[in-house]
């Protein structure tokens, strides 16, 4: 066994110990006080039957004792920090006390009994069986204490019978003795139960602290709330971590921190409601101070916890997984260099824009961009001023349409824009002739002053074809067009062509 094991198992012991020790002194309070009105009781019945110096003396001793006792108890409670050996000091006191006490209730059970008629001796027996029944229950975790108060309280009061010799004191002390073995047997009963049940109660504690320790440090977030007002009742490290304290997956409206989505919430109280277990749900947890977004994998489960009907919770984070497979979609349909959307995402919201157009008898329109002397500075400058200058002419571009309009870069220096809802070509050309007059404009990129120019091709639904493929070919053969006829120009598809 490995040294941190080997503390651990110490540790465990030594709470076994310390908590066997407080069940058994934990009654003295009571049990001295019991013990102390019974003396009262038992010197108020024999005034004036025995010698008033015995009498009084007795109760003093014994009131003294049960003082000392006491005092010696509250004194080691105080203590904040226990030891073994501190605890085995303390037990020894209380067995020597315990066998003090006993010495003199046997005392009184002897000499008290010589000294009266047999009705009070009948009641000092009947008042010592009480005292010993009582004390068989609080001493039955500590067989030693049990037997020595037992044997020294009952004994005595025995030998007093027998030495009477009369029929019926004999029978007397035989009682007392078969009484004294069965309550030596029924300590040892209560003994054995009390203490498997507090080596259960030991244990259950021990799995409780456990599986709390391994929840803490489990890369899962744990909760465990009231079912009836929603109150925290156990979080684990990872829980802080992920979402503080102010989280209470149940609760809808959180200002000052995290909430999952109304519409989740509503499915998962359904579900916990037909006593469903709700397991792997993928969760929108967001955070309505800051606007962040944490993604989940969160099950619910209704349970008892500290005879609490709960609900325990847990989540784990997947946001990474989702940021990055956020990050291969959109990589999926936008161009890495000017992130722009790509040729497919653009076809994907031409066929939405026709089938919108179609219904509603509207126009549309198709720009073919194509820049004018792209490949002389990519040749000249290098490939890295090229990008640079593609990265600036997409940004010009975008910065002249609308918002409802779809700038896509389609290979090289060819981009392609989507006009949705325009009323006929003009004003197509009216958009194409400000892009034709923004590109020739020079573009300042590293410290150079770039000049490049375009050649732009306008293609028309449902003038020049009614589907995407239809419209991007004669959107193109324009832009050819233009090139042949000078560059730098703006020209609608003709059928001609």
């Amino acid at each position: 066994m490995d040294a941190p094991n080997q503390n651990a198992s110490h540790h465990d012991a030594f709470i076994e110990y310390l908590e066997k020790y407080k069940l058994l002194t934990g009654s003295i309070p009571v049990s001295l006080f019991i013990s102390t009105c019974l003396a009262v009781i038992m010197s108020t019945v024999l005034y004036g039957q025995v010698a008033y110096t015995s009498l009084i003396s007795w109760l003093v001793i014994l009131v003294s004792i049960h003082i000392i006792r006491l005092l010696v108890f509250y004194q080691f409670n105080r203590s904040s920090n226990f030891d073994r050996q501190q605890i085995n000091l303390h037990l020894r006191f209380f067995r020597f006390g315990t066998l003090m006490s006993a010495l003199v209730w046997g005392w009184a059970g002897f000499f008290f009994s010589q000294q009266v008629e047999l009705s009070y001796q009948i009641f000092i027996t009947f008042t010592l069986g009480g005292l010993v029944v009582g004390a068989t229950s609080s001493l039955a975790t500590d067989r030693l204490s049990v037997v020595s108060f037992i044997m020294v309280t009952i004994l005595p009061n025995c030998l007093h019978y027998f030495i009477a010799g009369n029929e019926l004191p004999m029978a007397m002390g035989l009682m007392l003795m078969l009484f004294a073995g069965f309550m030596l047997n029924t300590g040892r009963l209560q003994g054995s139960n009390l203490h498997e049940n507090l080596n259960l109660r030991i244990k259950a504690r021990q799995d409780a602290s456990q599986f709390r320790e391994v929840l803490n440090f489990s890369p899962v977030a744990v909760s465990i709330f009231s079912l009836d007002d929603n109150q925290i009742l156990y979080i684990n490290r990872r829980y802080l971590e992920l979402f503080s304290r102010s989280f209470k997956p149940f609760e809808v409206n959180n200002e000052s921190g995290f909430a999952i989505e109304a519409s989740q919430l509503d499915s998962i109280k359904a579900r916990l409601l037909r006593n469903q277990t709700v397991s792997n749900l993928l969760l929108k947890v967001t955070s309505k101070q800051t606007q962040e977004v944490k993604w989940c994998i969160g099950s619910f489960l209704q349970v008892t916890y500290l005879n609490t009907p709960s609900i325990l919770a847990w989540f784990y984070d997947i946001s990474d997984r989702i940021e990055m497979e956020q990050q291969i979609r959109h990589l999926a349909y936008h161009d890495s260099l000017t992130d722009l959307p790509t040729r497919y995402l653009f076809e994907d919201r031409l066929n939405l824009a026709l089938k919108y157009a179609k219904r509603n008898q509207r126009q549309l329109g198709v720009l073919f961009i194509d820049l004018d002397g792209f490949k002389a500075v990519n040749d000249t400058y290098g490939h890295d001023i090229g990008d640079k200058l593609l990265r600036a002419v997409s940004t010009r571009i975008a910065s002249l349409l609308r918002v409802s309009d779809t700038l896509s870069r389609v290979g090289g220096d060819e981009f392609i824009v989507l006009l949705p809802e325009i009323a006929d070509s003009d004003d197509g050309l009216h958009v194409a002739g400000k892009l034709l007059d923004a590109l020739a404009e020079p573009f300042d990129i590293a410290e150079q002053s770039l000049q490049v120019s375009a050649s732009i091709g306008l293609a028309m639904y449902p003038e020049h074809g009614e589907d995407d493929q239809t419209l991007l070919k004669k959107a193109d053969i324009a832009m050819y067009k233009a090139k042949k006829d000078g560059k730098n120009a703006v020209r609608v598809f003709q059928t001609q062509e």
